[in-house]
């Protein structure tokens, strides 16, 4: 992800979104006699666990949108602060907010997948509470994509989404476009296979990026994602790379996308390592916090498990299998992964990928390769991975 200076002509309106979003502020529109309605243009999802200093800015930055015909589904994941009553409150005056709250905590997948099949609108999109939209009118142009402007219902529309750190003082100190697809795409129906197979090969990016909230999608396409997903999967309490798990099926299963060339969504920057990076953080042969790293990577062996099987019948998706699984092969993750509890079920996603049906003599190879590199951290596992390593 690469800094770069804003336009001067968003810096106005973007200032404006993130007073907002500091202070909850509501800026004026021409109506604010909200109204709930049977059949909403677009449901919004928001996950929530013990955000009560982002749930008011957050709401206030929808209720600006200039789509008023909006469902706001507040999924409240368990919080132990004063997230649902700041919710109840502002439900109070805006009848379009739903509030679900889980009596567990169930994880940011289960909540956006859960979210999306109880809304009630033609379309669904995502939202994090530390996030927002930064387009007043980027619902309004999604929805116009997605249903007027070709003669039939776009499964997916994508808009571009941009990032920024805030100082304390409410300044901007970095800002961002996050540019993940060709703009020579904009404005076209795209269809498969050709959305799922660039995204998945990243040969060409003309799918739209890997994050989710930067999208509108159909009900109907959800109901696929979630079914395709599998109940089995998504009502685990996964709390980590669930993003890259749905945005992968959702890129699967949509049958129409178009890309706009609108910058919507802005997504607040914590750090500049990356989620991975951040996570598996280990000191010498000791990881510094055991039972949250086994924790995310037990998460990620459950997703990436779910990629293979998923893709066990497409032999063009050896590249893309292989890909997700070699960049854990690296020295700042392989360490960690190493003194997890979950190290053989690592090993034996290398196993599946060795052997599967698909795989080519070179791609063995590789896969060996991977695997001496694994074990050279841990050597109790290489009798049971023999077979690789002839």
């Amino acid at each position: 992800m690469s800094l770069v200076k804003m336009d001067p002509n968003m810096e106005g309106p973007f200032k404006n979104i993130v007073r907002v979003f500091r202070d909850g502020n509501l800026l004026p529109i021409p109506n604010r006699r909200w109204q709930k309605l049977p059949n909403p243009k677009i449901s919004i999802i928001i996950p929530m666990y013990n955000e009560e200093k982002n749930a008011k800015s957050i709401i206030r930055s929808l209720q600006n949108q200039t789509l008023q015909e909006i469902e706001i589904i507040c999924v409240n994941d368990n919080s132990n602060d004063k997230t649902l009553s700041i919710l109840q409150s502002l439900q109070k005056e805006d009848p379009r907010i739903e509030i679900i709250t889980n009596k567990t905590n169930r994880g940011v997948i289960y909540n956006r997948i859960h979210g999306a099949l109880q809304s009630k609108g033609e379309y669904v999109t995502f939202v994090d509470a530390d996030d927002g939209l930064c387009n007043y009118d980027i619902l309004t142009k999604a929805y116009n994509c997605a249903t007027k402007e070709f003669g039939e219902k776009i499964d997916m529309v994508h808009y571009q989404s941009c990032g920024c750190k805030i100082k304390d003082t409410g300044e901007m100190e970095q800002f961002c476009i996050f540019f993940t697809f060709n703009p020579t795409n904009f404005n076209k129906v795209l269809r498969q296979p050709e959305i799922g197979d660039n995204y998945m090969q990243k040969k060409k990016n003309i799918s739209g990026s890997g994050f989710v909230f930067d999208k509108i999608y159909s009900k109907e396409l959800m109901l696929r994602v979630a079914d395709y997903i599998g109940p089995h999967i998504w009502n685990q309490n996964l709390i980590f790379v669930d993003d890259f798990l749905l945005c992968f099926a959702c890129m699967k299963q949509t049958k129409s996308l178009v890309n706009i060339g609108e910058i919507g969504y802005w997504h607040k920057i914590e750090q500049e390592t990356s989620a991975t990076s951040r996570v598996f953080e280990i000191d010498g042969d000791r990881l510094l916090n055991p039972d949250k790293s086994n924790r995310k990577i037990g998460d990620y062996m459950i997703i990436l498990g779910r990629i293979l099987e998923l893709t066990d019948n497409e032999p063009q998706m050896g590249e893309f299998r292989e890909s997700h699984l070699k960049d854990l092969v690296k020295e700042q993750f392989l360490p960690s992964f190493a003194r997890s509890v979950h190290y053989d079920t690592f090993l034996s996603l290398f196993d599946k990928l060795y052997n599967w049906k698909y795989q080519t003599e070179d791609g063995k190879k590789r896969v060996k390769e991977y695997v001496k590199t694994i074990l050279s951290y841990k050597i109790d596992s290489e009798r049971k991975y023999a077979h690789i390593l002839k």
